[in-house]
């Protein structure tokens, strides 16, 4: 886990240094992050396999409700997101207008958005979830399990949203669901912006 977070760590941050606080993204950004993660995916799960870990036996099959499930999960990580957005507002405004001056611009395809949201989700969620919390859950305990793979994910992404895909794999065990609440949430994301002419 550390390698995969120290990596989207350092190539995340020298990119903000780089641009300034503007995200640009492109069908080349991403499919660099895509190619990163297949080739991490190549490396790391069959270490694992030979550790005893199996993808199937952490995620199980997925059903057709999963995407019904997801649809509450993602709708669920929104409203959490709304939330601390609201509560920044009321209680630090200042910190609500930094984060909203971070601008996110570029062009992508419909084909990249189709290949992002299938892959980035379906990676993270094994590496942060599927493999995170059982490993450090039987090293340190469900609570240093859920706090670990809390904070790396936070160091990739967004608080709220962690906190609810977390919450919800641990409580119920099913992480397709939280696949496919990812996959929705990337889906919308990268759908509002532009395709290139």
């Amino acid at each position: 886990m550390g390698f995969p977070a120290a990596l989207f760590i350092v190539v995340s941050l020298s990119w903000l240094v780089r641009t300034g606080g503007v995200v640009r993204i492109t069908d080349a950004r991403l499919g660099t992050t895509i190619a990163v993660e297949l080739a991490l995916a190549l490396l790391i799960v069959p270490y694992l396999k030979t550790q005893g870990w199996r993808p199937q036996d952490v995620a199980g099959s997925p059903t057709a409700f999963d995407v019904a499930r997801g649809a509450g999960v993602i709708f669920a990580a929104y409203l959490s997101i709304w939330l601390v957005a609201l509560i920044l507002h009321l209680a630090a405004p200042d910190a609500l207008a930094a984060v909203r001056s971070h601008q996110v611009t570029g062009t992508i395809s419909p084909l990249t958005v189709l290949v992002v949201a299938i892959i980035n989700p379906v990676f993270e969620e094994f590496l942060w979830l599927g493999y995170a919390i059982p490993a450090l859950g039987a090293r340190y305990g469900l609570r240093m399990a859920i706090a670990g793979s809390i904070v790396l994910r936070v160091l990739v992404t967004i608080l709220p949203t962690a906190v609810v895909f977390t919450w919800y794999f641990v409580r119920t065990g099913r992480l397709w669901p939280v696949i496919a609440a990812h996959m929705i949430a990337d889906a919308l994301a990268l759908s509002l912006l532009p395709s290139p002419r």
